[in-house]
C-alpha cells in the first residue's frame, strides 16, 4: 500500500474512533485539521520533479552568482570576495613597499581580482553541464534539508570535475589579464630585493581558482536560500510549485 493510502486509512481509523465517543467530540474538532494536514501527500511531486526543481534553482543560482561576480570590479570592490595577495607573499610584499615597489604589488593584487572576474563569466557552461549530469536520488531530503542543502550536495558531487574543467579558463584569464607576467615580475623583484622569501612562492592559477570557486559556491548557497525564502525569486512554474509546497 502506498504511503499516502496508509496515512489516509490511518486517519480514518482515528477519526472513527474519536467520533464513537461523544465526549471526545471537542478533541476531534481540534485533531481533524492536523490529521488532514498530515495526509496531504508530498507524493504529489515525484522525486524527478523535485530533483528538476532543485536543478533549476541551482542553475538560476549559478547565473545570478556569475552575473554578480563577473561585473566590473565584481571581486576587487567586494568586501566579501576581494582576493588578497597570497599569504606566502605578504612579508615579501611589505619589504617591496619599503623599497618603493608598492605600485607593482598593488598592480599584482588588482590583476588577481581581474583574472577571477573574467574567468567566472565563462563558468556558466561548465556549471550547467555539471548540473544537467547530476543525479538527485535524495531529492526530497535535499528539499527538506538546510537552506544550502542542494548547493552542498552539488559541490560535493561535482567540485572535482568543475575544478579540472575550470582550471584552463583560469589559466587563460591569468595570461590574458597580465597576471602571469605580473607575478613573474613580482617574484623577480622578491628574489633580488628580498631573497629570503624567494622560496615561498605559490601556484597563482590554483590560488585564483580556489578563490573563484569558493566565491561562486558561497553565492550559489545565498541564492538557494533566497529561492527557498522568497517566492518572487522562483523563476519557473515548477520551482514555484515545488518550493511553494515545501516552504509551507
Amino acid at each position: 500500500m502506498k504511503p499516502l493510502m496508509q496515512r489516509f486509512f490511518f486517519a480514518l481509523a482515528i477519526i472513527a474512533g474519536l467520533a464513537a465517543c461523544k465526549e471526545l467530540e471537542p478533541i476531534l474538532d481540534k485533531v481533524k485539521p492536523i490529521i488532514e494536514q498530515q495526509t496531504q501527500s508530498t507524493d504529489q511531486f515525484s522525486s524527478g520533479q523535485i530533483g528538476e526543481a532543485i536543478k533549476q534553482a541551482l542553475a538560476q543560482g549559478v547565473g545570478d552568482s556569475v552575473d554578480l561576480l563577473s561585473r566590473v570590479n565584481g571581486f576587487s570592490l567586494s568586501d566579501v570576495y576581494r582576493i588578497p595577495i597570497p599569504q606566502q607573499l605578504e612579508k615579501a610584499a611589505d619589504v617591496l613597499r619599503k623599497f618603493g615597489q608598492g605600485r607593482q604589488v598593488d598592480e599584482f593584487e588588482d590583476r588577481l581580482n581581474l583574472a577571477a572576474e573574467q574567468s567566472v563569466e565563462k563558468a556558466i557552461p561548465v556549471f550547467t553541464s555539471a548540473i544537467t549530469e547530476m543525479t538527485l536520488v535524495d531529492a526530497i531530503g535535499l528539499m527538506k534539508g538546510a537552506d544550502n542543502a542542494a548547493t552542498l550536495y552539488f559541490k560535493d558531487k561535482t567540485e572535482a570535475t568543475l575544478r579540472s574543467k575550470f582550471r584552463p579558463i583560469i589559466k587563460s584569464a591569468t595570461d590574458k589579464t597580465g597576471l602571469t607576467s605580473s607575478y613573474k615580475s613580482l617574484t623577480g623583484k622578491i628574489s633580488s630585493i628580498a631573497p629570503a622569501y624567494s622560496a615561498q612562492l605559490v601556484d597563482i592559477d590554483d590560488y585564483v581558482l580556489n578563490h573563484a570557486l569558493d566565491a561562486l559556491f558561497d553565492r550559489i548557497a545565498i541564492e538557494e536560500k533566497l529561492i527557498r525564502d522568497e517566492p518572487a525569486k522562483r523563476s519557473t512554474e515548477l520551482m514555484k510549485a515545488v518550493y511553494g509546497h515545501f516552504s509551507r
